[in-house]
C-alpha cells in the first residue's frame, strides 16, 4: 500500500512538474519585439511633446523661472527616454545564440527588463508632457497605445 502511495504520488509530481514550464527564448523574444515595436510609434509622441515644449519654451507664454526650468527639466527627460531606446536599440542583439536555450533564455529576459524599463520611462515622461502642455494650451500629440504588459 505505501508503495501504491509513492508511486502514484511520484507520477502527480512528474505530471505536474511538467506543466510547470519556463517560457522560451524565442517566446520572450517576440514580445520584446512587440514592445520594441510599439516603443518605436510612441516615440513619435515623445519626440513631438519635445519640440511642442520647446517651442513653448522660447515663447513668451512663460511667466515664471520656476516654470521655465521644469519645461526645460522635462525636454530634457524626453530626450533622455528617447537616448535610451536609441541605446537599447543599439546594444540589443536579434540574432542572439547562446551556448544553449538556457543562455538564450537569459539573455531575453535581460532585454525584457531593459526594454521595460525604456516603455515606464515613456509612460511616465509622456504623461508629465503631456499635463504640461495642456496648461499652455497646447495639444499634446497623439495618445500613445497605453497598453499595459504584464511586468
Amino acid at each position: 500500500m505505501k508503495n501504491k502511495i509513492t508511486v502514484i504520488a511520484t507520477a502527480l509530481i512528474l505530471i505536474f512538474g511538467a506543466c510547470k514550464t519556463e517560457p522560451k527564448a524565442n517566446d520572450i523574444k517576440k514580445e520584446v519585439l512587440n514592445i520594441h515595436d510599439k516603443l518605436m510609434i510612441d516615440g513619435e509622441k515623445v519626440i513631438k511633446n519635445r519640440m511642442a515644449l520647446d517651442s513653448v519654451l522660447k515663447s513668451e507664454q512663460i511667466k515664471s523661472t520656476q516654470d521655465s526650468l521644469h519645461v526645460a527639466d522635462l525636454i530634457i527627460r524626453l530626450n533622455k527616454a528617447d537616448e535610451n531606446m536609441m541605446d537599447w536599440m543599439h546594444f540589443f542583439k536579434d540574432d542572439f545564440k547562446g551556448k544553449d536555450e538556457q543562455e538564450d533564455l537569459e539573455y531575453y529576459k535581460t532585454q525584457m527588463i531593459k526594454i521595460r524599463a525604456v516603455e515606464d520611462s515613456y509612460i511616465k515622461v509622456t504623461k508629465e508632457s503631456d499635463s504640461v502642455l495642456k496648461t499652455y494650451n497646447i495639444k499634446p500629440a497623439d495618445k500613445m497605445e497605453m497598453t499595459h504588459h504584464k511586468h
